[in-house]
């Protein structure tokens, strides 16, 4: 016998909890059944439909967002008439093909860097590049060289400008998978090949994303929180953030932000004084490239 279903005025009741929260979202249709006075032929109904999926209630402009009935109630009214209530759960609400992060927050340091270097910078003056002040003046030029002693060139640590940031979002647990991860990993410990949070290729170094999540036997699986660690040094050289380098008598020096410089020096003699003097400079790629939009939070 085919049962008639008539939905009645306290269906469509809704309860949705938005942007991914622990919490369950809930929803509800009551309908009215006639056609029957056996128990067993009405739940043999409902099951059937609730088992082809054919209850389903679909979240307003989300395909992949559907709640399906998790519990229903059954009471017998009399005659034929029978009443249902169906109970959908859903955890959170938020759309399977848009992973927008729940919540997002940033923070930023420029507390600078200590850098180890063996040339000063040139202190002006004069009619060409001069490295150095010399006391008295007829002083032996070292070209820049700091800490000169026999054939050793001490150098200094500085600070230097160096700007580091956290990215921190609050992600819904099924877009963190075992192979996300493992993306995330690889991508650690290297420099951007392309442009990226308006820093040019090479400028930014990725120190890699850190997550914690938590769980409840009530609730279940919450957002994940992820923090992405970066750190920013700008290219130097021509149509770069900075003039290109120079160091003694070398100009034209071009480096990227984390890429590595280093200078070999050779014997000189000034006014009867041994020296040691810029020989060559040598800039080393250090650090691979990866695309970054591989992390998963683009990159304007």
């Amino acid at each position: 016998m085919t049962l008639t279903w008539v939905e009645d005025n306290n269906s469509r009741q809704a309860s949705i909890v938005r942007l991914g929260r622990k919490a369950a979202s809930s929803y509800l249709k009551s309908y009215k059944i006639f056609g029957a006075t056996d128990d067993v032929e009405v739940h043999d109904d409902v099951g059937r439909r609730v088992a082809q999926g054919l209850l389903y209630w679909q979240y307003p402009g989300q395909p992949l967002n559907k709640f399906f009935v998790e519990s229903y109630a059954l009471s017998y009214l009399g005659d034929d008439a029978w009443q249902l209530t169906l109970n959908y759960t859903k955890e959170g609400a938020e759309d399977d093909e848009k992973p927008e992060p729940l919540k997002r927050t940033r923070s930023f340091d420029t507390g600078g860097a200590s850098q180890h270097i063996t040339q000063g910078l040139p202190v002006g003056g004069g009619g060409g590049l001069d490295f150095e002040k010399r006391f008295p003046s007829g002083a032996a030029n070292q070209s820049g060289a700091i800490g000169v002693d026999g054939d050793t060139v001490a150098g200094v640590d500085i600070v230097v400008p160096q700007l580091s940031w956290t990215e921190t979002y609050d992600v819904p647990n099924r877009f963190v998978t075992a192979q996300y991860i493992k993306d995330i990993s690889g991508v650690t410990g290297s420099t951007n090949d392309a442009a990226f949070r308006t820093f040019a290729r090479g400028e930014v170094l990725f120190l890699g994303c850190s997550g914690s999540q938590e769980w409840d036997e009530d609730r279940g699986d919450g957002p994940w929180s992820l923090s992405y660690k970066f750190l920013a040094s700008a290219n130097a050289g021509n149509g770069q953030y900075l003039p290109a380098l120079s160091i003694g008598s070398i100009s034209g020096i071009e480096k990227e932000g984390h890429e590595y410089l280093w200078v070999r020096y050779e014997d000189d003699v000034n006014e009867n004084v041994l020296l040691r003097k810029p020989k060559a400079v040598y800039v080393n790629r250090v650090y691979r490239e990866r695309d970054f939009s591989k992390i998963g939070i683009g990159v304007d």
